[in-house]
């Protein structure tokens, strides 16, 4: 891969030479999730102030075009940038989660106090290292379910340079899971907690960075009260936002909310009014046919987390029905939760686990393809974020959000079908250069607006500290010598 910068102005289209563009990222394969799921075999895109002007053939745009700065890989693969669709900013210590337990209790014994531990300048730190982490394996775009803090959050947001949509942390405490063992942290009563929904949109819009989108944020996991997730729903329906909530995320939720209401959990957001088009439901692990077609019918969007739901045991390859939603024409993206769940945020890893894990299941080999796959991982994930009109392919008018991905390596070789090596052999540790709005972010695997060393051992000071404060012993099992 080799980068060429020149600086010199170019004739205008028209006048005979070459039209002056910023950037132009050329490579070998390019992928570019338009409609048809167009293919270059040879590709380029150019890019002006931030913008897709063409994709097309390589050795056509560098005769039509003269950029400021040549970014070529002949032998690399060029994607739209991936989308994590669920991703937690209020993180919790990699590695440092107690083994054994499932959804509802690691929430209780170790998820939520730590997210109470962190303060505002955690969170501006926690914030940047997750951005980094993911623009580091590709990610451009990610949706977050709920963070605290929000002021230092879109601060570290608007510094990364990263594609994002975020709110507050919000609950009641009043949910059919109850309100034991749950910590004393942002406890409020339906009324109050959509107010702080309703401040948290007009927060970020007040904050008015153009890649940084509010989102209507709740808890959900038998937290939440039918007033808050009804008004909710409303409030992201008429603010043109997105509703972000847990649902459905084990059997153990469903038979919660079937005790207490007589319905499954999708059913009885159709049945309050809870669910529209504007609605994000995370992890739905835990769903038979009549959730899928509530689902469907309603326009509703989805982000599975398979790596979280196997860690997690949630029950993804019994329960889930990620075909059926597929086969419905749910929008779905691809999350990796938070690092405690995944201790991951490779949406590549996410990929191969999204086509794979329902295959075995239904003992099926076309369950979910390779092409699904990375459907998830851009265009669909950006649709489930509402955020397709500008982001999630390549074509002209769009976002310049892409991923270069170095093929000079083992995993990637030979390469016949880079669909098949994205999806089934590929990790992100392989992604060279990233874009978003046409501003490179990593550049030959080197973050271009943060000090990684500095920032990682931040991160581990508040961890540990959280740890000792939550009462958390992270020593391995094995004796240490």
């Amino acid at each position: 891969m080799t980068d060429t910068v020149d600086g010199r102005d170019r004739p205008a289209r028209g006048t005979g030479g070459p039209v002056t563009v910023d950037t132009v990222v050329a490579g070998g394969w390019l992928l570019t999730m338009n409609p048809q799921r167009e293919m270059y075999r040879t590709g380029a895109v150019a890019i002006r102030d931030g913008v897709i002007v063409e994709v097309g053939q390589r050795t056509d745009l560098l005769t039509r075009y003269a950029p400021r700065r040549l970014i070529d890989a002949p032998d690399g693969v060029i994607t739209p940038g991936l989308v994590n669709g669920h991703r937690h900013l209020l993180c919790c210590a990699k590695g440092a989660m107690p083994e054994g337990g499932q959804t509802l209790d690691a929430l209780r014994r170790f998820i939520y106090p730590s997210f109470a531990a962190l303060t505002e300048q955690d969170m501006y730190v926690h914030a940047q290292h997750a951005a980094a982490e993911m623009i580091r394996f590709g990610t451009t775009l990610f949706e977050e379910p709920g963070c605290n803090h929000l002021d230092a959050v879109l601060e570290a947001l608007a510094s990364s340079g990263i594609r994002a949509r975020t709110g507050p942390w919000t609950w009641d405490q009043a949910g059919p899971a109850g309100a034991a063992d749950l910590p004393d942290w942002l406890r409020m009563d339906a009324k109050a907690a959509l107010r702080r929904l309703s401040d948290g949109v007009e927060q970020v819009r007040k904050f008015g960075h153009p890649r940084i989108r509010d989102a209507v944020t709740i808890e959900g996991v038998g937290t939440c009260s039918d007033e808050l997730n009804r008004g909710a729903a409303e409030l992201a329906r008429d603010a043109e936002s997105l509703f972000v909530v847990h649902k459905s995320t084990s059997e153990r939720e469903v038979e919660l909310e079937l005790a207490t209401f007589g319905h499954r959990p999708v059913e009885h957001m159709h049945e309050i009014g809870a669910l529209n088009e504007r609605t994000l439901l995370n992890h739905m692990t835990s769903l038979d046919d009549r959730d899928v077609r509530f689902v469907a019918d309603a326009g509703a969007r989805i982000s599975q987390n398979p790596s979280s739901a196997l860690k997690l045991a949630k029950g993804t390859t019994q329960t889930g029905k990620w075909p059926e939603l597929l086969a419905a024409g749910v929008p779905m993206a691809l999350g990796t939760d938070a690092e405690n769940v995944s201790n991951h945020t490779d949406i590549c890893r996410s990929m191969q686990l999204a086509a794979l894990l329902p295959r075995d299941a239904r003992r099926d080999p076309g369950a979910v393809t390779a092409e699904q796959a990375v459907e998830m991982a851009t265009i669909s994930g950006a649709a489930a974020l509402w955020m397709d009109a500008e982001t999630g392919s390549l074509e002209r008018g769009k976002q310049a959000d892409l991923v270069v991905f170095d093929t000079a390596d083992f995993d990637w070789r030979p390469l016949h079908n880079p669909v098949a090596n994205l999806v089934y052999g590929v990790t992100g540790h392989s992604v060279d250069t990233v874009l978003v709005g046409g501003d490179v972010l990593l550049d030959h695997k080197k973050l271009t607006r943060v000090d990684e060393d500095e920032l990682r051992e931040q991160v581990e000071q508040i961890n540990r500290r959280v740890l000792r404060e939550i009462g958390i012993d992270p020593t391995p099992r094995w004796p240490v010598r």
